[in-house]
């Protein structure tokens, strides 16, 4: 039975098989929270957490699910897929078998993020989608996002000025964690004072002399020197790598757009418009689109594509390393390299 989040965070009742994946991980998190709060409420008192890894032996997770605690008490048994949201073969057959007469013993929840159109066709998940308890959690798109920064600012009780919501969107789209965090940080440090775009600017910044939005911006301006020094700090600071590639992602899907719109003789206003892409920050975006045009931001997409796949574990860096990837990335958003995939 396939639920929104929504549907899910509603529902009083307690299953004992689901399955919960998507790409915003932050909500993916969300819902297997509130699973563990409704568990605990219905006497589930143990958790256990096992993470598929390529040594993870598949009988640990078929013992945990077949014996009863010492105690006599019920647990609920978390199983993380790996990046990928393979299980393999063996794993997958062992999915299908413990769904088949569920004991009330135990709860079960598996864990994935983005699943690809070819493991929604494999056997094992056509059978949890027909017996289980499955929640899809897909990126969360601009208009959304911002309703979903609106909310939460309003439950915690921030006093802000309109464009507040706009400006927390541009820095956190599509890094919800990230975001839920700056949120969390902003009610508990509200003290009913009404906060401001220059506020938000300001603790941005003030997070980190070289963040992840001022090496985007650098990379845009093509200021390739500076691009990779600040590449550098991210690294040794120990930045996320994924964070880094959002970052970059980001702003090329932009660009991709408008060096479009330039090639086809469009407007370029009306799409900053529809992006929501203030004045301030057009300038940077075109210039970069009138350096890479059409052909070599297509260029740059794919290896960004590329980076998101090795980070994922589905393909080796030819570079050496993620953070070689990104070298090469910089160079040709900047107009060093051209190269080709």
């Amino acid at each position: 039975m396939q639920l929104t989040r929504e549907e899910l965070w509603r529902r009083n009742d307690i299953d004992l098989r689901y399955l919960i994946y998507g790409k915003e991980l932050y909500l993916v998190e969300r819902c297997v929270q509130i699973i563990r709060e409704r568990a605990k409420k219905n006497d589930y008192l143990e958790r256990i957490s096992l993470t598929v890894t390529n040594d993870f032996q598949w009988e640990t997770f078929v013992d945990q699910i077949a014996q009863l605690d010492l105690f006599g008490s019920r647990k609920l048994v978390e199983l993380r897929l790996p990046p990928s949201g393979r299980p393999g073969a063996q794993g997958g057959k062992i999915l299908s078998e413990c769904l088949n007469a569920p004991s009330e013993d135990n709860i079960v929840v598996v864990i994935a993020g983005a699943l690809e159109s070819s493991i929604k066709k494999s056997a094992w998940f056509k059978a949890w989608n027909a017996k289980a308890v499955i929640v899809d959690n897909p990126e969360m798109y601009r208009d959304e996002f911002r309703g979903w920064i609106r909310n939460s600012l309003d439950r915690g009780k921030v006093v802000y000025d309109p464009d507040v919501v706009a400006r927390l969107s541009y820095y956190f789209e599509g890094n919800m964690l990230a975001a839920a965090n700056e949120i969390r940080k902003l009610a508990a440090g509200n003290d009913g004072s009404r906060i401001t775009v220059d506020e938000i600017d300001r603790i941005v910044a003030d997070q980190a002399r070289f963040n992840v939005f001022s090496f985007a911006d650098s990379c845009l301006a093509g200021n390739s020197t500076r691009a990779l020094r600040q590449l550098s700090v991210l690294k040794n600071e120990g930045t996320e790598p994924v964070l880094v590639l959002w970052a970059i992602t980001r702003e090329l899907r932009t660009v991709h757009r408008i060096a479009f719109a330039v090639a086809n003789g469009l407007q370029t206003d009306a799409i900053f418009s529809k992006l929501r892409i203030w004045r301030s920050r057009q300038k940077a975006i075109q210039q970069a689109a009138r350096r890479l045009e059409v052909d070599g931001s297509t260029v740059v997409m794919r290896r960004l594509a590329r980076a998101d796949r090795i980070l994922k574990g589905r393909e080796s860096a030819q570079a050496g390393n993620i953070w070689d990837e990104f070298e090469n990335i910089v160079l040709q958003i900047c107009g060093i390299a051209k190269g080709v995939i």
